[in-house]
């Protein structure tokens, strides 16, 4: 295991879920939150697991609730705030709606993650996914500078800075659940 072993993660757990229609970490996936299935890979590889979002029914989960230092920014307030909040080098940044995330995903990212990148994400085909990656500390600055200038997209972000991005063959592990069709078609599946 390469340095990076035992980062902490964040797993932001905000957004609107316009499509979805309520917050899509607490949807249920056979008889569970989604978010448990990644919570339970996670802990696999760190102790430090934290959730960014105000909605107090996550602390049923029993891992601390981190609000956003930026409201309404979007994913990179998320990253921003798990940046400030962290006292490493690097984290693992993570959205609440994978369910399928495996940890053998998870173990790619930190063997193939180079330590001088600042970014490394995990791909699928020519598909980025830009919050199953590993960010560094020294991009706070950055971001915040992004977002006080409302530059909000975090792949232009992304683009402007020294990034990696990493293979994931089981791309099953990086399906996301954005409606609740989405979410019918992988009951089906499973």
């Amino acid at each position: 295991m390469n340095a990076l072993a035992n980062i902490p993660a964040y797993i932001l757990c905000g957004g609107k879920s316009s499509r979805m229609g309520r917050d899509k970490g607490l949807v249920t996936l056979q008889d569970k939150p989604i978010i448990t299935n990644i919570i339970s890979s996670l802990e696999k590889i760190t102790i430090n697991i934290f959730l960014v979002t105000d909605n107090q029914d996550y602390l049923s989960l029993g891992f601390p609730l981190l609000s956003d230092n930026y409201k309404g920014r979007g994913p990179l307030g998320g990253i921003q705030t798990a940046l400030n909040h962290t006292q490493t080098e690097k984290v693992f940044m993570l959205s609440c709606d994978i369910p399928l995330l495996t940890v053998d995903t998870l173990y790619t990212l930190l063997k193939k993650a180079e330590n001088d990148t600042k970014i490394s994400f995990a791909t699928s085909g020519k598909n980025w996914h830009p919050l199953v990656g590993i960010y560094s500390k020294s991009l706070l600055s950055a971001i915040e500078n992004a977002i006080e200038n409302d530059r909000l997209k975090l792949i232009d972000f992304i683009k402007e800075h020294p990034y990696q991005e990493i293979e994931i063959e089981d791309s099953k592990s990086l399906t996301n659940i954005n409606s609740p069709e989405e979410l019918k078609q992988l009951e089906q599946i499973e």
